[in-house]
């Protein structure tokens, strides 16, 4: 190699010891990643498939005391209307619980089922 470049022999040390760190450090991380494989850190998604399916995870959170009436809509069995319901029944009440959104005219436990992973009340004290 000392033929086509004109290293001295303490670069060519050097430039061994890097070499070597680099093949060490692949393999140490080769190894590592093998025995320690990396935590699924995405959110749980499982998806509806049927009316018999009663477990359901949220992929967005809103508080319907803060949200505004389009992430309202986002929720399923949500649309215009309920989410101008929620927003106007929110400014004469303070939704203190997740099922207080049933006190909501069109919202009845059916619907809360579905949205109930959706929603989380911040205390915003």
């Amino acid at each position: 190699m000392n033929h086509l470049f004109d290293f001295t022999k303490r670069q060519l040390k050097f430039l061994g010891f890097l070499s070597a760190l680099a093949i060490f450090m692949g393999v140490f991380l080769f190894i590592h990643a093998n025995v320690f494989p990396a935590k699924d850190t995405a959110p749980p998604f499982q998806v509806f498939i049927g009316e018999n399916d009663q477990k359901f995870t949220g992929v967005f959170i809103v508080d319907p005391n803060t949200s505004p009436a389009d992430s309202l809509e986002l929720l399923p069995g949500i649309g215009k209307v309920l989410a101008d319901r929620i927003i106007v029944y929110r400014q004469q009440h303070h939704f203190v619980k997740e099922v207080d959104i049933t006190e909501v005219r069109g919202i009845g436990p059916k619907l809360y089922e579905h949205i109930k992973p959706y929603l989380k009340i911040r205390n915003n004290d």
